[in-house]
């Protein structure tokens, strides 16, 4: 008889933000436990609770991750865990982004457009031949906002509604 492995199920709970206080932070854990996820809306930074100070995990992701997400880091010392600007896709609604240096830096907003039919052939899909993307992200027009101001990013994106809004319905149960 196969034994069935159990589909982990995404909850969530509202924390204080270690990084400003502020109680628009979000634990999103499993059971059964797997990894957690924190994102504090107020200041746009994540990690995981794999993300601890020296663990490989992070030093794979910080590898990987542009040089000002490395230099904007954020370690809380009470649990090792360390934070960073987060790069926020969401398909279709677009996607939010850090941009700037570590002394002057902001969110940028892209929007997902519409590629004309006349430009297509310049999108090629990699892999396939002779299938092109139909849309893409608008960075040439993304829409920036202040570093202290996330949520107005979250907000314009769609995703929250107001300061109280169930956000992470949206981040991690789209369907």
């Amino acid at each position: 008889m196969k034994q069935q492995t159990q589909q982990p199920v995404f909850k969530e709970e509202k924390i204080t933000s270690p990084i400003d206080e502020s109680t628009n932070c979000y634990r999103v854990y499993t059971e059964p436990e797997t990894e957690d996820y924190f994102l504090c809306l107020s200041t746009g930074f994540m990690t995981t609770s794999y993300y601890k100070k020296d663990s490989n995990q992070l030093k794979n992701v910080m590898n990987q991750n542009p040089k000002l997400v490395q230099q904007l880091q954020w370690e809380d010392k009470k649990t090792n865990l360390v934070w960073f600007p987060v790069f926020l896709n969401m398909g279709d609604l677009g996607m939010i982004y850090p941009e700037g240096n570590e002394h002057q830096w902001f969110w940028k907003y892209a929007k997902v457009v519409d590629i004309p039919e006349e430009k297509r052939n310049d999108y090629p899909v990699p892999g396939k031949s002779g299938e092109f993307y139909e849309t893409k992200l608008d960075v040439e027009n993304a829409t920036t906002y202040i570093h202290t101001d996330f949520l107005g990013a979250c907000f314009d994106m769609g995703i929250i509604k107001d300061e109280d809004g169930d956000v992470i319905n949206h981040l991690f149960n789209r369907g």
